[in-house]
């Protein structure tokens, strides 16, 4: 109810505040594009075949600057993970562009606090994390994560002295806010306490430590630019004070403090930088007061010879960092005028003596760390300011002291990046997200959805009941079936059960349907043969038995849509141990004696509906007649806790098993022989398959390093025709591609046609995670069926 109010009260004042929010947005530099960004058309992914990517929103240039060093953390744990960054301002989105190319694939506008701009973002995305720097509580962010099984995490958390009252305040609404995120690492004791009193949960918010303290300005990227390095050799300064980051009336109080200081240190060279570019030009007239020569960085190139004492104002963005390696003296703004002052630790890290003036309120953790070691100064007001900054220009060795001792404490306190990136990595391989219906699909679909679910459920509680009955066979029937509709590994599975068990002198016959296919034979069995025809078994029995010539050759195909009659059929022969039903989960005609079920890590429930609004075959509450959930697609090193936990939830007894899928070979489609999978390696080709899950497969092949330059998707068992294959080729081409690849299941569809340039079939195969405990469990069924 109160996020329907909120998004009520967003919706009701929107007609109105948009166009306030273009006028304001267009006045403070934002683009045209960025508008539209903001209203939720957000760059898409640039890579479908890569894992599903994390959003990371960085509002500023102070959250874009702390979180750099977080970025490349997350970088090196998970590599292949694609990360978008959102930012909130014009200068933050600059600052993105310029220092994230490398480690972010985009940088985007964060969209408007309106549901329909969040949800619009998130389905383009389509994240497995979120990540907020700092206190963006914009509740639409995290309700819509919440939504979407996306694990939400605040990162560097903090909440400033003025900000923390109002949250407590609002706590019966922000508490509803803070229970969507599934960790709250804040800066410090302080903000954890501050979080878990506005309502964070007091077991996920922990006090992790200051992203800022592992800023490395040597690393930053950022240098002088020629034209200013040779300016600034000119001038040869004796002193170089710079005033980073000055805000609104700061000028003011610091021009009579440098006119002071200009006329103890003639060779003073002061170099103002404001926080805002709209500020420029009030910044020049103010800085005009101090009587000395002001000059604009971005007239340089025309400048006269600099000559000292004189004033440079850095009406340029991004050179500020690199400048504070070069000065003598420092002066951090916003810290005089009330504002609550900005970062220290950049100057702080090159060993610089820091400045700052009484309002540090927003960084006061900072602040209070460095001042008790003696490692910044603070002064009362601009008078005192002006006093020190004379005091210090005359003692060269107190300031080394202060930056030596203002350095060695923040490089103590260093950490902080590590310990957030491990808390991304372990969310986002536990995730399990899902992707919600649009409201028209809902409207037009859910009607069907909710009877097929009624009528699976019905289906179940018939065979419980017995008023539907399944018959036995006497040989043990392993089924491997999954509970959504294609794209799960199914076929990949059934060979290796059957592989597994061929090792161990055991065959086995596999009771399929083999769907699509013309034979009008009520049962016809196959023996594994290297010649099987796709029109008469169907494209998925007929792979299987090419496969098992050579990997299971007393293996039998046993094709009918009755899988108890064809089993019988095979029992008749008595040289066969097992019966593999594929795509079995839902067959209750035929008892089975282990119940394998597969889901797709990347999607185990679709979006949590049954056909035709979503994916799944039957509700979700149907595994509980599962044995074994084996897990397809797991990344390497993840735990996958959320599918898991959800697993036992519905089935306290259920054993779960990890796997995915590796490439095992590549067949040259035109000459049935083998090809060196290192010939893809850096090659450009075309992509195209016809199965229930076409971007895992455009993954697979884009793991072998080939370029993929072309990717079509056809409907699952798509039979070919040679038009198909000649546009295709057509394409191809015109994409400098020298190659295609398919799928093994697709070849079956491919037998006859003409190939207008050179096809190469991925050839793949399962690799199960703990593979003899699994099979353990299949043995066991020989020993009790015999029983």
């Amino acid at each position: 109810m109160v996020r329907f109010c909120y998004n009520l009260l967003l919706t009701l004042l929107a007609p109105v505040a948009i166009p306030v929010w273009i006028v304001r947005s267009l006045a403070k530099g934002h683009s045209w594009g960025s508008l539209l960004e903001a209203l939720g058309k957000v760059p898409p992914p640039k890579d479908t075949t890569a894992q599903p990517p994390i959003w990371f929103h960085a509002v500023s240039v102070g959250e874009i600057q702390s979180s750099l060093p977080l970025l490349l953390q997350i970088r090196l744990k998970l590599p292949g993970v694609p990360i978008y960054v959102s930012t909130g301002t014009p200068t933050g989105r600059r600052l993105a562009d310029c220092t994230l190319p490398g480690i972010a694939e985009a940088t985007f506008r964060a969209p408007l606090e309106l549901r329909w701009c969040v949800a619009r973002a998130f389905r383009t995305l389509r994240p497995q994390l979120l990540v907020i720097a700092e206190t963006e509580l914009w509740p639409n962010y995290f309700f819509e994560a919440r939504s979407r099984g996306v694990p939400a995490i605040i990162a560097n958390g903090r909440m400033s002295d003025k900000s923390a009252p109002k949250y407590q305040a609002l706590r019966f609404f922000f508490r509803r806010v803070l229970a969507c995120t599934d960790a709250v690492l804040a800066q410090s004791e302080v903000d954890r306490q501050r979080f878990v009193e506005a309502g964070s949960r007091t077991e996920s918010t922990l006090a992790s430590g200051n992203l800022k303290y592992d800023f490395n300005p040597f690393e930053s990227g950022q240098s002088i630019p020629e034209d200013l390095r040779t300016w600034l050799d000119h001038a040869a300064p004796d002193l170089l004070m710079i005033a980073g980051s000055t805000r609104e009336g700061e000028e003011s109080m610091l021009a009579p403090a440098l006119r002071n200081l200009a006329d103890r240190e003639s060779g003073l060279l002061a170099i103002v930088a404001p926080r805002h570019p709209a500020r420029f030009d009030e910044a020049a007239r103010a800085l005009a007061e101090t009587g000395l020569p002001v000059v604009r960085r971005s007239s340089l190139k025309t400048a006269t010879e600099p000559k000292l004492p004189m004033v440079l104002l850095l009406d340029t963005l991004g050179e500020l960092a690199a400048l504070y390696r070069n000065a003598d003296l420092v002066f951090v703004g916003g810290s005089l005028n009330g504002w609550g002052g900005h970062n220290v630790l950049e100057p702080v890290l090159f060993g610089q003596p820091v400045i700052v003036g009484p309002a540090m309120q927003n960084f006061r953790g900072i602040t209070n760390d460095l001042l008790q070691v003696g490692g910044l100064v603070q002064v009362p007001d601009a008078q005192a300011l002006a006093r020190k900054l004379v005091e210090l220009a005359a003692d060269a060795p107190q300031r080394e002291s202060i930056g030596r001792k203002g350095k060695e404490r923040a490089e103590s306190l260093r950490g902080a990046s590590e310990r957030t990136a491990d808390q991304v990595a372990t969310f986002y391989a536990a995730a399990l997200t899902r992707q919600p219906p649009s409201a028209l699909a809902t409207f037009a679909l859910g009607p069907i959805s909710v009877l097929w679910s009624f009528f699976a459920k019905l289906r179940r509680s018939a065979y419980d009941r017995g008023l539907l009955t399944s018959r036995q066979l006497s040989l043990p029937v392993i089924s491997v079936g999954n509970l959504t509709a294609g794209g799960t590994g199914k076929t990949p599975a059934v060979a290796w059960l059957v592989e597994r068990l061929a090792e161990r002198g055991l065959a086995s016959a596999v009771l399929t349907r083999g769907y699509r296919r013309k034979s009008r034979e009520r049962v016809s069995l196959h023996p594994a043969s290297g010649s099987a025809d796709p029109a008469l078994m169907g494209d998925e029995a007929a792979m299987l038995s090419r496969h098992f010539v050579t990997r299971a050759p007393n293996t039998i195909l046993a094709i009918s849509a009755d899988r108890y009659t064809a089993g019988r059929a095979v029992e008749s022969k008595n040289a066969t141990h097992f019966l593999v039903l594929d795509d079995g989960f839902q067959h209750l005609r035929l008892r089975r004696s282990l119940n394998i079920v597969l889901l797709d890590c990347s999607n185990p429930f679709g979006n949590g509906f049954c056909l035709p609004l979503g994916r799944l075959r039957e509700p979700v509450e149907s595994l509980k007649y599962a044995d074994v959930a084996l897990l397809t697609r797991a990344l390497p090193g993840s735990t996958h806790a959320r599918l898991c936990e959800r697993l036992r939830e519905i089935n306290p007894r259920i054993r779960i098993f990890r796997s995915r899928m590796t490439t095992r070979g590549l067949i040259n489609l035109d000459t049935g022989e083998p090809a060196d999978l290192e010939s893809l390696r850096g090659a450009r080709v075309g992509t195209f398959c016809g199965i229930g899950n076409p971007a895992a497969f455009h993954r697979q092949v884009s793991e072998t390093g080939a370029e993929i330059v072309l990717t079509r998707d056809f409907k699952d068992h798509y039979r070919y025709a040679q038009s198909d294959l000649d546009s295709l080729s057509k394409a191809a081409v015109a994409a400098d591609a020298s190659a295609l690849v398919t799928t093994a299941k697709d070849a079956m569809n491919l037998s006859g046609l003409a190939l207008p340039m050179r096809l190469y079939v991925l050839e793949i195969e399962l690799t199960v995670d703990d593979p003899e405990r699994l099979l353990e469990l299949v043995l066991a069924q020989q020993e009790r069926t015999s029983q």
